[in-house]
This record gives structure tokens, sequence and C-alpha cells, in this order.
């Protein structure tokens, strides 16, 4: 069992709402989730990143050509970002992280 955090940002435009209540709808059958803060979500998944970070992806309305998720395993150093990615920086903070 792992517990992934996960940080997004959806673009702001008319299909904003669905995209993102499909994206946590995704996030939140994972089982026990947290999601407190704006934009972050803490969730505990039997599934390994990848398929977290494909189900998510592929089961939500998420648009790689506007959106960003990262996703982080909380036990191990690994990490997935996929979407738009302006600031390069992230890879070099976090080395482990792969675009997917």
């Amino acid at each position: 069992m792992s517990v992934f955090c996960v940080t997004f940002d959806l673009k702001y435009d008319s299909t904003y709402d669905s995209r993102y209540k499909s994206f946590m709808e995704q996030l939140k059958k994972s089982g026990t989730w947290w999601a407190d803060p704006t934009s972050f979500v803490a969730v505990q998944s039997t599934e390994t990143i990848d398929e977290f970070c494909h189900r998510i992806y592929v089961h939500s309305e998420f648009d790689e050509s506007k959106d960003l998720f990262l996703v982080l395993d909380s036990e191990v150093k690994a990490g997935r970002v996929k979407g738009v990615v302006k600031d390069q920086d992230l890879f070099k903070l976090l080395p482990f992280v792969k675009k997917v």
C-alpha cells in the first residue's frame, strides 16, 4: 500500500469544472484520501505509481496540453509528472521524477 501526494494545476477555461470533477473523482476512487489544501491530495492506494498515474489520466478529463499533475510516492523516492511543465527546475530539485 502506497501513499501518493498529488498536486495539480488545471487551466481555468470553459471546461475547467468538468475536468476538475472528473480528476478529483479518480483520485478519490483510490481509497482513503485527504484534500483540505487547494490543488493537493494525499491518497492511499494499492496501485503502483505508474498504474495510479495512468488511471487518473486515462479515466479523467485531464488535458495534458494545458494541465499539470505531479505525483510523489511518500515512501520511496519516486515521482511522475504529466502535462505542461513550465519550470524545468523540478527535475533538478527532484531528479527521480519522470515525465509520463
